[in-house]
Order: structure tokens, then C-alpha cells, then sequence
């Protein structure tokens, strides 16, 4: 199997994510970005920080009754 270097240009999938700086791979970026900013806001790891979010969601998602599909 030969390996090669593609081009960045040429390359539709590069050119829409040029376009699209806050698609999926720009919304990716962006939010690791914001978790390591409030991390070092916080004096907490990266880790710590998810951990603490995904438990307040838990938290949020029980208390609106546990419903995957809501009525609201």
C-alpha cells in the first residue's frame, strides 16, 4: 500500500471546513477550547471539569422527569 501526502487544496472535504469554520470539527475545537479555559478559571483538571458538567446534566435530566423525548 503506497501512502501519498494530499494537498489541503483540491480537497472538498478540506475546502467545507475551510468555509465552515464552525461546523463539526469547529464546534469540536471551540468547546475542548472553552473546557480548558474554565478548567484553568477553576484550578481543576480538564477531567474534573467534564465530570463535574455531565453530573449536573444527570442531575438536570432527572429533575425534568428522566424523559428522553420530552413533552416541552
Amino acid at each position: 500500500m503506497k501512502i501519498t501526502e494530499h494537498s489541503r487544496e483540491g480537497s472538498d472535504w478540506v475546502d467545507d471546513i475551510q468555509r465552515h469554520s464552525r461546523g463539526r470539527v469547529g464546534r469540536a475545537w471551540q468547546t475542548r477550547q472553552d473546557v480548558r479555559r474554565y478548567a484553568a478559571e477553576q484550578g481543576l483538571s480538564e477531567e474534573a471539569v467534564v465530570k463535574k458538567g455531565l453530573d449536573e446534566k444527570a442531575t438536570e435530566f432527572n429533575e425534568a422527569g428522566a424523559e428522553i423525548y420530552s413533552k416541552t
